[in-house]
């Protein structure tokens, strides 16, 4: 969490579906806010600066690509 994130995006560069869970919990298959597809992209949305935690589908190849933009 970063309460002076402003926005973030995430990039799947991957090659398995990346699930995040922004409620502030652990992520998992069955408990997420968002599944981003391999190669796939997600804005945060505005204003958001709680925790964001994520787990891949199964063994990736490859990462998430995360900026996150911060400001007063």
């Amino acid at each position: 969490s970063n309460v002076l994130r402003t926005g973030a995006s995430i990039w799947n560069d991957s090659t398995v579906a990346l699930y995040l869970d922004l409620t502030g919990g652990t992520a998992s298959a069955t408990s997420c806010s968002v599944k981003i597809a391999a190669d796939g992209y997600f804005e945060v949305p505005f204003g958001y600066t709680g925790l964001i935690t994520g787990i891949w589908a199964s063994d990736a190849s490859g990462a998430a690509r995360i900026t996150e933009w911060t400001g007063n």
